[in-house]
């Protein structure tokens, strides 16, 4: 509708009204975010979703991840705070993806928090893993949806349109890739904090150091 509409257009007008062009971007964008979601989970049930790990500092991928998100924070009057242990080492991670996990459940916690709720983002060392958590303060998740929440195409409200239900699938799947491990907790009316670790740069060190001895 916003080409035929560009197409209509005198030629000055369409130099001044971007509000068509706009609305054909974001429609590419979804499209796109769509399409790379849906060969993500292809990859994932063929057994090859791959991760091109190197050492990553794990403040920046937070601060990164957050700052993705902090315009629709501030939009929605929701309170995004970041909090990284001063010790926090290194990871072992594919930093595109680390960040793709952390928006996924960043956009989550957004769409299900109200206005003037918090979302805290946290990164701590826990032995030789590193573990995130993205706090909320939103409606909370019912018991019984939890054992279901990480499965593709699953929707708690099947009525309401709330995404596609593939970006926790494909968050498990990355958290997967890289050795971690990924869970949840919540209590209804009061919020959810969904967790995940990856190895630390000293964990795939000593993997190294076992694996040159054998």
């Amino acid at each position: 509708m916003s080409t035929g509409v560009l197409l209509r257009c005198p030629p000055e007008k369409r130099a001044t009204d971007t509000k068509p062009l706009e609305t054909i971007r974001n429609a590419v964008n979804r499209a796109t975010r769509l399409i790379q979601d849906l060969l993500d989970v292809a990859r994932l049930e063929a057994g090859r979703l791959s991760v091109d790990r190197g050492a990553e500092q794990t403040a920046r991928l937070v601060k990164d991840a957050a700052e993705l998100h902090r315009a629709l924070a501030e939009a929605k009057s929701i309170q995004l705070t970041i909090a990284i242990a001063d010790n926090a080492p290194p990871v072992f991670a594919d930093g595109d993806r680390v960040i793709q996990i952390l928006s996924n459940l960043l956009g989550n916690a957004l769409k299900f928090t109200p206005g003037g709720g918090q979302i805290t983002l946290r990164a701590e060392p826990v032995g030789q893993m590193m573990r995130f958590s993205v706090s909320d303060t939103g409606s909370g998740i019912p018991e019984e949806d939890l054992p279901h929440l990480f499965e593709p195409f699953w929707q708690a409200h099947a009525g309401r349109k709330q995404g596609t239900g593939l970006g926790l699938a494909i968050v498990k799947g990355l958290v997967d890739a890289h050795g971690g491990h990924i869970w949840v907790e919540s209590s209804p009316g009061v919020g959810s904090t969904f967790f995940f670790t990856i190895p630390t740069t000293s964990m795939a060190e000593t993997a190294d150091s076992v694996s040159m001895r054998w």
